[in-house]
């Protein structure tokens, strides 16, 4: 975990929250933090325009949209960032050990999967701050809902904390985060490992929400 005056964590989320027939079999919720936000923000801004220096039209980078050399590009962008790091949290939606498939009870695991990752990692560290920005993929009542999950569980660090819901695609960081939960995603998903393999060591751990409250551990998907 970073030291630094203030800590951002910025969390999206790929897969669907669907537990039918027809939605995804995982869902991967990334969290990309960070205590020096404008700096990579500012190397995605300048890729973007560079792109549309070249006749790319690109209004903001999207995973599961982008072209390949598009993607290419981010990654290669991704693999330069310093000082920054980020965790992904997946579920399998087939594992019994769900209880519920609610959005704002799953938020909550991830809460506790947060919270206890600050608490062992930056107790008493140089932190005065920590801003977590959710994508805005939630209806207003289940913002709530998280909200309420959320607070108790970040309380428990003793840092000062607040919690924001942005589109992502209005936020560079966000779309770091995008990146990383795709590339755990397609692994998962579809056992495509490349994008994976194209995350840097820092963006690349993850571990499986159910057990992550238990104490994280860094895993990947089968091969």
């Amino acid at each position: 975990m970073l030291i630094g005056q203030d800590l951002y964590l910025f969390i999206d989320e790929s897969g669907n929250f669907d537990f039918s027939e027809k939605g995804t079999s995982h869902l991967v919720m990334s969290v990309f933090f960070t205590s020096r936000p404008e700096v990579s923000s500012y190397r995605l801004a300048r890729l973007k325009y560079l792109m549309l220096a070249q006749g790319i039209n690109i209004a903001n980078f999207h995973a599961s949209f982008d072209l390949q050399a598009i993607r290419n590009s981010v990654f290669n962008e991704l693999a330069n960032f310093r000082n920054v790091g980020a965790h992904s949290f997946w579920l399998s939606k087939s594992d019994q050990r769900l209880d519920s498939h609610e959005a704002s009870l799953i938020y909550g695991l991830l809460g506790e999967a947060i919270s206890a990752q600050l608490i062992g990692s930056i107790l008493g560290a140089n932190i005065s701050t920590v801003i977590l920005v959710f994508d805005k993929a939630l209806h207003a009542k289940d913002e709530r809902a998280v909200r309420a999950k959320l607070k108790p569980l970040l309380v428990k660090t003793k840092i000062p904390f607040h919690i924001y819901f942005h589109n992502v695609s209005k936020d560079f960081n966000g779309q770091v985060a995008d990146y990383v939960a795709w590339a755990q995603y397609v692994a998962l998903e579809r056992q495509e490992f490349r994008p994976l393999r194209a995350l840097p060591a820092n963006l690349a751990g993850s571990s499986n929400l159910l057990d992550a409250p238990r104490g994280l551990r860094r895993v990947t998907p089968s091969r």
